[in-house]
């Protein structure tokens, strides 16, 4: 099978699918095969796929006509222009929570303090611990996560960026790991589940079915986690330390409401290219 033939086939059968890219999925599932750039895919549609690839690109096609995630497929995914491992069981990282990671270095680079104390909440992956510790070098990075899978993952992906001297990982559920240790941080920021589980038949195939419930949905209200996080947060912060957190489309109102009843005050929101809340950043009151 040709190069063009494979990207032809895969696009057609994609879309009879129904999966949202056809034909961007085709060339991301046939490159990672090749290990190629999306670009060979065009310069040379003459190629053809070995044997072992040809397999390969079929049983890969499969599963994707399935909406299994295709980054769980290629095993990685790229944030921030860093490449991190993904699997089966961790949150596979998403561009809007970009961000979340802009606001957070932004809020750490306006500190004096030679040492910034930051703890990531619900980290998955580890994308956001990561890359503040590899951005801001005064870094030191506390990364909770409840599922041991996504900690695992985290830790491998920290000793591929080379920052595991920075970044203490625990598992457990919201702050609960570190509190009552006296400890205190400059940051808490997290993006956490925030679907309500009466959405869950609403949510994208590939993450109903794929993607791991617990950091995607959040009780009924879609708020159970960032309720959690304005009672908890306060008692781990230093004076005039914030809270970050990610937002679901529409939510700001509700989540600054909810922030405001449990003694916090909104500093200040961050729009997404779509021109949307995104991003809060909350106080102590």
């Amino acid at each position: 099978m040709r190069v063009e033939e494979a990207l032809q086939y895969a696009s057609e059968y994609l879309a009879a699918h129904q999966l949202r890219s056809p034909r961007e999925d085709a060339e991301l599932l046939l490159a990672s095969i090749l290990k190629c750039e999306r670009a060979f895919l065009y310069a040379y549609p003459e190629g053809r796929l070995n044997s072992a690839q040809e397999r390969l690109f079929h049983k890969w096609l499969g599963k994707r006509g399935e909406h299994y995630p295709l980054q769980y497929l290629r095993g990685t995914q790229e944030f921030f222009g860093r490449e991190f491992s993904v699997r089966e069981g961790v949150f596979i990282p998403r561009p809007e929570t970009e961000l979340l990671l802009e606001t957070a270095l932004d809020i750490l680079r306006l500190r004096q303090e030679e040492e910034l104390q930051v703890v990531d909440v619900g980290t998955g992956s580890g994308c956001v611990a990561i890359t503040l510790a590899c951005e801001e070098p005064r870094a030191r990075v506390v990364a909770i996560d409840k599922s041991p899978v996504a900690l695992q993952t985290a830790r491998h992906n920290a000793k591929l960026h080379r920052c595991q001297d920075r970044i203490q990982f625990y598992e457990g559920e919201g702050l609960r790991p570190i509190e009552g240790q006296r400890f205190r941080c400059h940051l808490v920021v997290s993006n956490p589940p925030y679907v309500s589980s009466l959405d869950k038949e609403s949510v994208d195939l590939s993450v109903s079915r794929y993607e791991p419930d617990e950091a995607v949905f959040s009780g009924e209200s879609g708020h159970e986690v960032y309720l959690a996080l304005f009672h908890q947060a306060g008692g781990v912060l230093h004076p005039g330390g914030k809270l970050v957190v990610e937002l679901g489309w529409g939510e700001a109102d509700k989540v600054s409401r909810l922030a405001y009843e449990n003694g916090w005050e909104l500093e200040g929101m961050r729009k997404d290219l779509a021109d949307t809340d995104r991003c809060a950043i909350f106080e102590l009151r």
